[in-house]
């Protein structure tokens, strides 16, 4: 059984309260990264400042964002399908983030309330652990 994969640019996204933004897409009962499709003839860092206005009307500058790598896992609301992102840090400095386009819900994850979550395998397998890491050292 051949495998689709759809490649990614999201974005592990944090405050200045070290809280963790994931989203949700309507219809959709997973929260994930922000971010989104990388188009043809477009860079994953191209990708992700599209999709970050189009999602959260945020305009972004090369300041607020670093790479943090790249993962491949299972798809949460595709079947069938692998994806396969890259994946970056956002800092933000204000919480004041609304939903738009085709998300329906956006909320501020913290040390408490992130296990009440069902969260997509990507933020599950690859942002999680890193943004817990980062808690731990502060």
């Amino acid at each position: 059984m051949t495998l689709k994969t759809i490649h990614l640019a999201s974005a592990l996204v944090i405050n200045s309260d070290n809280e963790m933004l994931v989203v949700r897409k309507k219809g959709s009962t997973y929260y994930m990264m922000a971010g989104g499709k990388i188009q043809t003839n477009e860079s994953a860092k191209e990708a992700l400042f599209r999709e970050i206005k189009e999602e959260l009307d945020l305009d972004l500058n090369n300041e607020q964002i670093s790479y943090l790598g790249s993962h491949q896992t299972t798809a949460v609301n595709e079947a069938k399908t692998l994806v396969s992102a890259d994946i970056f840090l956002i800092r933000l400095t204000t919480k004041s983030v609304k939903p738009h386009a085709e998300l329906e819900e956006v909320i501020w994850l913290n040390q408490m309330n992130y296990t009440s979550y069902q969260l997509a395998h990507l933020l599950k397998e690859f942002s999680l652990p890193r943004w817990l890491k980062m808690k731990k050292e502060e």
